[in-house]
């Protein structure tokens, strides 16, 4: 997610030459639509959107077991408590950064308890 338009189509085009199925989101209620209906092996999170900060879709990631990590320019200091143990990639970032910070969160989701669940 991503709400800048020159950012958000960096994005798409690094992460699908990477070999990923991107679906850009530029507002909280987008991803949230989204969430509804489609399932993700992992996502990209941008703290300030245009319609506010991300963090109702990082709670329902987390509610959904789907791994997630933040892209943001905003301080990590402002992730709630909750969300703090979540990976972060400050902007701005290193493309190869970015794509293996992704490519950790999809390996988290394939392997071990669902991402913000403990095992059982």
């Amino acid at each position: 997610m991503e709400d800048e338009a020159q950012l958000s189509k960096l994005f798409v085009e690094v992460l699908t030459e990477a070999g990923y199925e991107v679906v850009p989101a530029d507002s909280v209620t987008d991803a949230l639509s989204t969430l509804s209906y489609q399932h993700f092996d992992a996502a990209v999170l941008d703290i300030e959107l245009r319609d506010g900060p991300v963090f109702p879709v990082a709670d329902k990631l987390a509610a959904l077991g789907t791994p997630f990590l933040f892209a943001s320019a905003v301080y990590f200091q402002m992730v709630p408590k909750q969300h703090q143990g979540t990976p972060f990639v400050g902007k701005p970032f290193n493309i190869e950064e970015l794509v293996s910070r992704v490519e950790d969160a999809v390996q988290r989701g394939r392997s071990g308890p669902p991402f913000g669940k403990a095992a059982e």
